[in-house]
């Protein structure tokens, strides 16, 4: 018997027919944890600034949920990704970086948004704070590097640095470039520091810098991983004769409208942040500025650049993280198995809610950490390179996570974003320190009585009012285990099993920040006598902690509560 096509088993409706992904929605609508910190965190602002910011926010989250989403995708496919360009059609040298048209324009639309550079443009009549900055941020991430999250730090750290340290000339001559509105330069600043000796350890540069008589510099030696080859960026090398390493300045194009001495050797293979392309360089008489004083190059690198780009990898971490939470709940909302929805099955659920508890966490101390930079508070020593670490970590983890619960379907790139969101975190876990750099850097801070005191009085700051609420006594005690534990491994335990033990006495840090932050988020809402759901999420981050990640959970725990879990699903 024949059968019309039409009838054909595999062209029925089936339980993911309807599934269209979150493309087209505002990613800033749904996410009530980033609300949150945007309320909290400008709650002193003038009401029409505060206005005028959530507004543009909104307006980015709406972009960054559909043409952005769009782009994203389409320029992360073969044959969109950037080329060298190495001569033109004459011969002549050119190390031209060509892009696809939608990673242009993707790069076009946030910049003219003022992600990076609003308060360049004259009609924002505000300050342009870090809660402000540091949101759009974490949004644009929400598509994963894309091509632009990378660029974005980068542009972000040189931008502070010419603010801070640069002479008038060149503020002059290279802000209306980076930062301008109206600038043809989208996110085109790069840093180039690693070499084939190492990355972190600057001070093993090879580079050589020499002094002109002109007062300029010229540099010759090479740079392994330079991300975003671009019209300026910032470099690093010894000053001739010395061991003392400087920071400078570096033009693509020259005063004199020649191109500069890089020569782009080729482009590298990375498993992530494809969308913005990274390559090896020889320097051969590179013209080069010294970026403020020449002696205080190491500085002023880690103050200004790897300072900016670690709060950056904080928050894009967090929001890979932040997506792949997205796409799991709203997958499972149609994916039916054995005759059941997913969401029926209790360890799916627990799943989800671990991953959900697990990145709002993550999302607190982020803009806690934020806070604390922008008003310059020791502690921040410790949460900022503290969070590079653990956001990159746990974002690797939670995309892990959220591509099984999709199943096959998750590890297609054409299906969902999660294979690139997890590639990205793994590039992050990588970036501007791995591991056990990153926790040295951390135990370093740690170990200075000043910054510790700071950090201290953090925890009691936020801890101060535990005793209102009678529901936080476990989460509290747990707090002060794990704070007298961490107490005891600084002040305790041997200079040598510190430093065996650094990853792990991170981890233990961020468990303390963590859970005094639940505790804090609760405190508050019970004092304004509003529903208190952050209670369920402090009390299932704590059973996370106390009893494991991959540990049963209690039955007398928030994840046998229905209203815990709904909760949880629903945020």
């Amino acid at each position: 018997m024949s059968h019309h096509i039409s009838e054909h088993p595999s062209l029925q409706p089936f339980d993911i027919s309807e599934y269209k992904g979150l493309r087209g929605k505002n990613f800033y609508d749904m996410d009530p944890a980033l609300q949150r910190m945007v309320d909290r965190y400008s709650e002193s602002f003038d009401p029409k600034h505060k206005l005028a910011m959530v507004e543009h926010i909104r307006e980015y989250g709406e972009l960054v949920g559909g043409i952005l989403d769009e782009l994203t995708e389409e320029c992360h496919k073969e044959g969109k990704y950037g080329e060298v360009v190495k001569y033109d059609r004459t011969g002549k040298r050119i190390d031209f970086i060509k892009y696809s048209d939608e990673q242009k324009r993707a790069r076009k639309i946030s910049y003219d948004h003022g992600v990076v550079n609003l308060d360049f443009h004259r009609e924002w009549n505000y300050e342009f704070t870090h809660i402000h900055r540091y949101a759009l941020t974490y949004l644009m991430n929400l598509n994963g590097e894309g091509g632009v999250a990378c660029p974005l730090a980068m542009t972000d750290g040189m931008i502070l640095a010419l603010k801070k340290i640069g002479t008038e000339e060149q503020k002059k001559k290279y802000l209306p470039l980076v930062a301008g509105k109206g600038s043809d330069s989208h996110f085109m600043a790069g840093q180039y520091v690693t070499e084939r000796v190492g990355g972190s350890n600057v001070s093993a540069n090879r580079t050589i810098a020499k002094k002109l008589p002109n007062g300029k510099w010229e540099l010759t030696g090479e740079k392994w991983f330079c991300s975003n080859p671009g019209d300026l960026w910032v470099t690093t090398a010894k000053m001739e004769g010395t061991n003392t390493v400087g920071m400078f300045l570096v033009p693509r194009i020259k005063e004199n409208g020649e191109l500069n001495g890089q020569h782009i050797l080729r482009k590298k293979d990375i498993i992530g942040s494809r969308g913005k392309i990274t390559v090896e360089i020889i320097y051969d008489k590179v013209e080069a500025e010294e970026f403020g004083r020449p002696g205080h190059g190491l500085v002023n690198l880690i103050r200004y650049i790897i300072k900016t780009s670690r709060l950056h990898v904080g928050l894009g971490s967090c929001g890979n993280a932040r997506r792949s939470v997205m796409e799991a709940s709203e997958y499972a909302k149609f994916r039916t198995a054995y005759g059941k929805k997913i969401l029926e099955f209790p360890s799916f659920v627990k799943t989800l809610a671990e991953m959900q508890i697990l990145q709002t966490a993550n999302c607190f101390v982020n803009f806690r950490s934020v806070g604390l930079a922008e008003k310059g508070d020791d502690a921040a020593e410790i949460t900022v390179p503290l969070l590079k670490y653990k956001s990159s970590s746990q974002a690797s983890y939670i995309t892990q996570k959220a591509i099984l619960t999709l199943g096959g379907n998750g590890i297609i790139g054409d299906f969902s974003p999660l294979p690139r969101l997890h590639n990205d975190s793994i590039i992050n876990e990588t970036w501007e320190g791995t591991h056990l750099i990153i926790t040295d850097h951390c135990l370093h801070a740690l170990q200075k009585p000043k910054v510790y005191v700071a950090f201290q009085s953090l925890l009691e700051e936020l801890t101060k009012n535990t005793q209102s609420i009678s529901e936080l006594s476990n989460v509290y005690t747990l707090f002060q285990s794990k704070r007298k534990e961490l107490d005891h491994c600084l002040k305790e335990e041997s200079k040598e099993w510190k430093d065996m033990n650094r990853v792990y006495i991170a981890d233990l840090t961020y468990h303390v920040l963590a859970l005094a932050e639940w505790i804090e988020q609760s405190v508050f809402d019970a004092k304004k006598k509003l529903p208190n759901k952050y209670l369920y999420f402090a009390k299932g981050y704590a059973e996370m902690v106390r009893d494991g990640l991959e540990a049963p959970r209690q039955k007398e725990g928030v994840f046998f509560d229905p209203k815990a879990l709904e909760t949880f699903l629903s945020f």
